[in-house]
């Protein structure tokens, strides 16, 4: 079993790499962060070293070069490659050919790793990083997305300032992968630079957009609407930053004598599910839709569905068990009795948000009345 080494092992990365290398490979993984003592493990083999630690901000250039220079060669010098194909990974930026102090720092950590890390032994493996964004980035710190879900969260306005800025985004599990990948690569053939990345080209203000969409659905029946890839990546961001307690929603239960309704999701696009309940001996239903369609789920239980052409005819009987499904039929009116003896559970699809001003819902004894509750 191989052993791989991932210095900033408690960031944001440094997280979704080692959860990733525990559950996915076979890797011996050595998780170090800003309390481990380095010195312990000097002399150590390795087969990989990714090198996610470094400072990204800083007040002066010393401190720049003494998280991204100083430290990687320590790490460098500590660890001992377990053979010919041993790979140091450097976590660089895209910023690094564009100046300025952290990005000259990391250009100088490449410089540096390109011209020792072969006399050591390794095999040099620069990443130079995008925007990434994903679950337990740090707000005002990893990420703007990061930062956008945490204010939309505590109902703070977000800090767009230039909504119409283009951005390339990478999503944190794409990276994951791409590094998985290149675990398992054989190419020793000196060093080497990681420079393109499945990003995703977009605007600072449909992030915000996007954010602000999804919380705005996160106390109700609604779902939001999301149909990017983008869109879902945001999505599992959003949730990953919020608490368990602001994750539950109750909706609202009509309850009776028959038993109880509740209307679970909503969605735009797909329609509406609901919960039914129907108390042993109770009747539900008794009304018919001319352009609705309902597909129904039996979770528990046992009921009797009838059916009847409401322009005449013989009803149509069936039994319907647990963990079967059925249509209705427009233009029939359904009607389903409990004949079990515990309460029957039914989860109902429908094609259509229930509209109380605009609803295709009649009952059996108003066919000549127009549309009352059913």
């Amino acid at each position: 079993m191989g052993r791989i080494v991932v210095t900033g092992a408690s960031g944001f990365v440094g997280q979704n790499l080692v959860v990733a290398l525990k559950t996915r490979t076979k890797f011996d993984v050595v998780a170090l962060t800003r309390t481990s003592d380095l010195n312990s493990f000097s002399g150590c083999k390795a087969d990989h070293i990714v090198h996610l630690a470094g400072t990204s901000r800083a007040a002066t250039e010393d401190e720049f070069r003494t998280g991204n220079v100083t430290y990687m060669r320590q790490v460098l010098e500590c660890f001992v490659p377990r053979g010919p194909a041993s790979f140091f990974h450097y976590a660089s930026t895209v910023k690094a050919p564009q100046g300025g102090l952290y990005g000259r720092s990391k250009r100088d950590g490449e410089d540096l790793l390109r011209s020792i890390a072969p006399q050591m032994g390794w095999i040099p493996a620069i990443w130079r990083l995008p925007n990434l964004f994903g679950k337990w980035a740090r707000p005002h710190h990893n990420s703007f997305v990061a930062t956008f879900v945490s204010q939309v969260i505590n109902e703070e306005p977000l800090s767009v300032h230039d909504p119409d800025s283009a951005v390339d985004l990478l999503y944190i599990d794409d990276l994951i992968d791409i590094i998985l990948r290149k675990l398992d690569a054989t190419d020793t053939a000196g060093a080497t630079i990681f420079e393109r990345f499945p990003t995703r080209r977009t605007t600072v203000g449909e992030v915000a957009r996007v954010i602000e969409a999804i919380h705005a659905t996160r106390d109700t029946s609604w779902l939001p609407e999301i149909d990017t890839p983008l869109g879902k990546q945001l999505q599992a961001t959003y949730l990953s930053a919020l608490e368990q307690e602001r994750r539950v929603h109750t909706p609202g239960r009509i309850g009776s004598e028959t038993g109880s309704f509740s209307e679970v999701f909503k969605s735009g696009k797909f329609g509406q599910v609901s919960l039914l309940t129907i108390n042993p001996g109770k009747t539900r239903g008794q009304h018919f839709h001319n352009t609705k369609c309902e597909r129904f789920h039996l979770v528990q239980g046992r009921i009797k569905l009838v059916e009847r052409d409401t322009r005449g005819g013989t009803p149509i009987h069936r039994t319907v068990n647990e963990n079967q499904s059925f249509w209705t039929r427009p233009g029939w009116i359904h009607t389903l009795e409990n004949i079990g003896k515990c309460p029957a559970i039914l989860l109902i699809w429908a094609n259509e948000i229930f509209q109380p001003d605009a609803r295709d819902t009649y009952h059996e004894d108003g066919l000549k009345n127009g549309p009352r509750d059913g």
